[in-house]
């Protein structure tokens, strides 16, 4: 085992999804085996106060190195690890290698993998025969186009009432890069290009999300200017990711990337619907309409469909600054 590929299963798992592309995963080589640590600056005050959301994007990193390790035919055993703030850093996971592994089947599709806000294409019989194939234990998926327009609507309420908290919407705009100017463009965080925005759109969701909100809404016009309905159009499917009520967010988020590599294993597009999962209202109206027991968790839903556009490049940190000494 050398440094060089450690650092090759590193660099792969920056690939991996986050909350708000916040990428909170730092590692370090330790040996023969890499320390998975949460950068505590990263964490969401006001969105993730509990770390649910943080667990969850860590889960994903650590999913992601290991389905790299696979790759050079190694299997990969991680240890969850318990400590403070250690310099801001805190100690997450330890993962350790053996020979062994065939290479993952979701491997062709881990450093592409990437959010898709832009419009679908109708859905061809492939694409719905991609959808089913998604089915699990831990996927429900709403194909029926009424069961999406319904999830649409609550989504566009979800949405709505959690935008209404200032502090909310103060931190989104901290991580939103809706110039090109800005410099965590291609680095971090939600740029205007990831969320198939124009110049002038970009410009109007700033305002709208700041200053604009507070007298748009008491004219009752945020609603609509904030609404995402629109986006729904030619989806093949929303996936509802659920998992065990007491399941550790960490195991989630890593059960939630190989969902996620699965829908970009079959050629379709996904876009992470938080809200629907985020708003308790939300999750139990969902669970309760399709079958997801009491003994369950809404973790995510994902709106996913054929991509109508060019893939766009990826906002990433570098390797040099996610592997810390």
């Amino acid at each position: 085992m050398t440094p060089d590929l450690l650092r090759s299963f590193v660099a792969a798992a920056i690939a991996s999804p986050s909350v708000h592309n916040v990428q909170p995963a730092r590692w370090r080589i330790d040996g023969e085996s890499l320390v998975l640590l949460e950068d505590l600056s990263r964490r969401l005050a006001v969105g993730d106060p509990r770390g649910n959301d943080a667990a969850i994007s860590l889960g994903a990193a650590a999913e992601g190195a290991a389905i790299a390790a696979s790759g050079a035919g190694l299997v990969t055993r991680i240890e969850r690890l318990a400590g403070g703030d250690q310099g801001g850093l805190r100690p997450v996971a330890r993962l350790t290698f053996a020979p062994g592994a065939d290479p993952d089947p979701l491997l062709a599709v881990l450093e592409t993998r990437a959010s898709w806000r832009g419009p679908f294409l109708p859905p061809t019989p492939q694409d719905r025969a991609a959808t089913q194939a998604l089915a699990g234990e831990d996927r429900a998926i709403l194909s029926d186009p009424a069961a999406i327009a319904d999830a649409a609507a609550l989504y566009d309420r979800a949405s709505y009432g959690i935008m209404r908290g200032d502090g909310f919407r103060a931190e989104l705009r901290h991580w939103m890069r809706l110039r090109r100017s800005h410099p965590g463009w291609a680095r971090d965080g939600l740029n205007a290009a990831a969320m198939q925005l124009s110049g002038i759109e970009a410009a109007g969701a700033g305002a709208v999300l700041g200053p604009l909100f507070r007298p748009l809404a008491a004219l009752g016009l945020a609603p609509a200017l904030l609404a995402e309905a629109k986006g729904f159009a030619n989806a093949a499917a929303v996936v509802l990711f659920h998992r065990p009520a007491g399941e550790d967010p960490f195991e989630s988020g890593r059960g939630f990337h190989r969902l996620w590599l699965a829908v970009d294993a079959g050629e379709l597009g996904g876009n992470v619907l938080a809200a629907l999962a985020d708003d308790p209202a939300a999750a139990a109206t969902l669970c309760e309409a399709h079958g997801i027991g009491p003994d369950r968790r809404l973790v995510s839903a994902l709106r996913i469909g054929r991509r109508d556009g060019e893939r766009f490049p990826r906002a990433r940190l570098p390797l040099a600054e996610v592997l810390v000494s």
